[in-house]
């Protein structure tokens, strides 16, 4: 019951006459009454959240995202709104709350700001924020609860009914996000996340916003508005800026500490950052000179949150060979972890956005990351067992694409090579960049095991025509077979010859062939040497030197036969047939198609290249019928291998007969798709001269 006077005399009922600091009406009460509200509230809203930089860049789409999530319906729910803002460590979502917040901090009553910086609770920061709430809006020390519990009723207390914004920054849980939610109202929360936040979808019906990288445009922009605005320096060096935005690899810290460096220092030029960040075991330092903007201080604080397991993974990632993502079977072998465990702490480091999830499972970082956990410490343990992992599964998923190569049991006779992946071409093709760095590391070692690697690679490497890998894997294999492995390295030459061959370099493929036939002759080894010679009479065919060609392809044939090899020597009459005279030519190609059928494991895909071959010698023969069934033949079996290089040549044998055939319509399309396919794949030299071809029939 309230009491107050009313025309003189005193009465009782519900309403208050008078004034007071509150009010309460109430029936039965035991215990005490508790006010929330401050004794002596603040004279101006809190303003606590900071202003985003000047040079904010990016991001627009993630804000309208925002603004979007927190719509409220005219009416129905005042539930506050929450966001979690998420993205890479160091990648600006503390400055997309606050350039949020600026655009939109008018619309509420108080602004506030709790930076937790990443920790999980114990640090009492999530206590002392809301002490500072509670101080901004003008509750005295001595009203302030001294528990996180009775801080947080008492600022959701002051809040309810009114609009405010409350950004908490680098969050790790749920539950610490839960003690800054405002009362009822048509308030906003925006998170950054530095832990996993699923939780708050349910119960706070909370909406997720994801950063991008900086797009190469937002980069450049970014540096320039960091820049003074007179600094001549990025439009005299367009393209050091471009390489230096590619040092940066879209991180908005690395590139807020490269500007302000460049900025530091007016008078050096942007090609001087760029050479300091092209070493990746001194990018991170030169990031890192300015404590107060500092890509290790960020890196260290989010590897600090991490349990034991996470941070031996995290810095597994430093040992790894390569720049390639990592599949799980690899952890476990090099750390020598259960691959449950693997799993789970390869998924806090995704939580912690330390490390990003690609297809199929598989693990990568930046490479700035990747520099920082190398400085945890080299554990050479961890380095062997990603070098062993990997040559254990290349080794006989190499020699599966084709098994019936034989060179390495020809010269490593001991060599176990049962066991691989249930795919092997795909498990190989998922894995090319981090095999290329174990060939490389392997070199640096000295280790002729890099020798087994090119040659159990190269069957992959020339059926899908990784011309680069082929160059670099047998480059470091000529190093280090060079040092008293005649053999291997003959065979490496040779290898790598073909990579030339394809991009069209054929002086320098055949030079590497002819050393390859030198070493053959010197060592008495003539399987090798018939190689050399063969891969020779290639390169000169390719050069339009038939009469070369066929002199030393019959060479070819003539050791095949005393080395006595049907594999061989339906090779030698395949690569015969393709420069010997029409007549002669068909019926090499004849026996070479019934030598690869009969042989105890068919050559199926040695076949139908020599029906392709067939059917080019058939066009010269003016057999068009006979020609268009090979090639044909040969054009379905090469697309079921997703053969490229193959269909283009195909396609290529196609328009000519088309032409012969005066079809001159159907030869147009076939030579525009041969021409169109070797372009796409990188085989310019052959591109350009079916474009030639073109350019005679459209004159026609």
């Amino acid at each position: 019951m309230i009491f107050g006077r009313q025309g003189g005399s005193t009465v009782t009922g519900n309403y208050f006459d008078g004034s007071a600091h509150a009010v309460a009406q109430a029936g039965h009460v035991e215990g005490g009454i508790h006010f929330y509200a401050p004794s002596r509230p603040a004279e101006h809203p809190p303003r606590q959240v900071p202003q985003p930089t000047r040079s904010y860049t990016n991001n627009e789409r993630q804000l309208r995202a925002i603004t979007e999530a927190v719509r409220f319906a005219e009416s129905g729910d005042e539930a506050p709104r929450v966001v979690v803002v998420r993205g890479p460590v160091g990648g600006g979502k503390s400055e997309t709350a606050f350039r949020w917040v600026a655009e939109h901090g008018g619309e509420f009553a108080g602004r506030f700001y709790a930076r937790l910086s990443g920790t999980d609770g114990e640090s009492g920061a999530e206590s002392e924020a809301l002490r500072e709430f509670l101080i901004a809006v003008g509750y005295t020390a001595a009203e302030i609860p001294a528990t996180v519990q009775g801080r947080s009723n008492f600022f959701r207390s002051w809040s309810s009914g009114k609009n405010v914004v409350v950004v908490v920054d680098d969050a790790v849980t749920a539950a610490q996000v839960r003690w800054f939610l405002p009362g009822e109202g048509r308030s906003v929360v925006l998170v950054t996340e530095a832990g996993p936040l699923g939780a708050l979808r349910q119960r706070e019906k909370a909406a997720f916003v994801e950063l991008d990288p900086l797009s190469p445009e937002s980069s450049r922009l970014l540096l320039r508005r960091i820049l003074p605005a007179d600094d001549p320096r990025p439009e005299s060096e367009p393209e050091n800026v471009d390489a230096l935005v590619d040092r940066c690899e879209g991180s908005t810290l690395a590139l807020c500490v490269a500007g302000a460096l460049l900025a530091d220092r007016p008078q050096r030029p942007v090609d001087w950052l760029v050479r300091e960040l092209a070493r990746e075991d001194r990018r991170l330092a030169v990031l890192s000179r300015d404590e107060s903007l500092s890509m290790t201080a960020v890196l260290n604080t989010a590897v600090d949150r991490l349990d034991e397991r996470a941070r031996l993974l995290y810095a597994a990632f430093g040992q790894h060979p390569g720049s390639g993502d990592v599949g799980v079977p690899a952890f476990v072998a090099a750390l020598g972890e259960g691959e449950d465990d693997v799993r789970d702490g390869l998924d806090r480091l995704v939580d912690a956005r330390l490390v990003q999830e690609g297809a199929q499972g598989r693990f990568f970082v930046d490479g700035l990351v990747r520099a920082h956990a190398r400085r945890l410490g080299a554990d050479p343990a961890v380095r062997a067992g990603f070098l062993r992992f990997y040559l254990d599964m290349a080794l006989p998923a190499g020699n599966a694409v084709m098994p019936q190569r034989g060179w390495l049991e020809r010269i490593w006779p001991d060599l176990d090579l049962t066991g691989s992946v249930s795919a092997p071409e795909a498990w190989l093709e998922a894995e090319r960049a981090n095999l290329r760095a174990v060939a490389g590391l392997l070199r640096e070692d000295g280790d002729a095991e890099v020798c087994r690697l090119a040659v159990a690679l190269w069957p992959f490497h020339e059926r899908a025509k990784h011309l680069d890998d082929m160059d670099a894997v047998n480059e470091h294999a000529v190093a280090v077979a060079d040092h008293g492995h005649p053999f291997a390295a003959g065979l490496a030459l040779v290898q790598r010859g073909f990579a030339f061959r394809h991009r069209g370099e054929w002086d320098k493929a055949a030079e590497l062939f002819a050393r390859a036939e030198r070493i053959a002759h010197e060592q008495e080894l003539p399987d090798l040497r018939a190689t050399a010679v063969e891969s020779l009479g290639i390169a000169r065919r390719e050069q339009g030197d038939r009469e070369a060609s066929r002199e030393l392809l019959r060479r070819n044939l003539d050791m095949a036969a005393e080395i006595d090899d049907q594999r061989r020597t339906a090779l030698a009459k395949m690569h015969l047939g393709a420069v010997e005279h029409p007549e002669a030519a068909v019926a090499l190609l004849d026996e070479a198609i019934e030598g690869f059928r009969s042989l105890s494991k068919p050559d199926v895909h040695n076949e139908h290249k020599s029906l392709l071959w067939r059917g080019i010698r058939s066009v010269e023969l003016h057999r068009l019928e006979q020609a268009n069934t090979d090639l044909r033949a040969a054009l379905r079996h090469m697309t079921e291998e997703n053969r490229q290089f193959e269909i283009a040549q195909i396609h290529h044998a196609l328009g000519v007969r088309a032409v012969a055939a005066g079809a001159q319509a159907e030869a147009r399309e076939h030579l525009e798709l041969a021409e169109s396919i070797h372009r796409s794949w990188g085989f310019l030299d052959q591109a350009e001269r079916i474009l030639a071809e073109l350019g005679e029939l459209r004159s026609e």
